[in-house]
């Protein structure tokens, strides 16, 4: 009971000192008038951007109603667009690899695509501890070899780096590509 009352007392003795030395402060209620302003240009800068909106959507629509016109005036057997060339069929820079497609990567899920020839993959370094680290690794390892390289998870806390290969002698020209890269010394398995 007496601590509640010297609680209180000390509270009201602090509360008021503080008071006189540095005055009652003065509580700015809200401008309503500098509120409603306020608001009001929030919602003009929304009903522009709608309308900047509405009018790129408008251009987009009447652009693809255009192509569509021109492949409708185009003779039947032709399927390309006039205006955009197809990716596929452009000219290849002389410094750029050809662009390769595997048809597993587009199937959809949960359907298995037929597999010509098993590829196998090799674990050729020691495990790393991170993934982070084993990214890095192989990160470095395409920039000097040129070759593609796979993160495989074994456990918590264990990353292999491997490469595919389809055949004994393909696994021996690669660890010997990577050896003569880097200057690794790899095990012949």
């Amino acid at each position: 009971m007496f601590r509640l009352l010297g609680f209180l007392i000390g509270s009201a003795v602090s509360i008021g000192a503080i008071l006189l030395f540095l005055g009652v402060p003065e509580f700015h209620l809200s401008n309503p008038q500098l509120d409603k302003g306020r608001f009001d240009e929030a919602l003009e800068k929304l009903r522009e951007k709608k309308i900047d909106v509405a009018i790129v959507a408008r251009e987009s629509a009447e652009q693809l109603s255009a192509a569509f016109e021109e492949m409708a005036e185009s003779p039947p057997g032709s399927t390309e667009l006039p205006t955009q060339p197809d990716p596929l069929t452009s000219p290849v820079a002389a410094d750029e690899p050809p662009i390769t497609i595997d048809p597993a990567e587009f199937a959809p899920p949960g359907t298995i695509a037929p597999v010509e020839q098993e590829i196998h993959w090799h674990a050729f370094w020691n495990p790393f501890r991170s993934k982070i680290a084993a990214d890095g690794f192989v990160s470095q390892l395409e920039k000097v070899t040129g070759l593609d390289y796979r993160v495989v998870k074994v456990k918590a806390g264990v990353y292999e780096v491997a490469f595919a290969y389809d055949d004994d002698g393909e696994r021996q020209a690669r660890l010997s590509q990577i050896s003569a890269a880097t200057g690794l010394e790899l095990p012949a398995l």
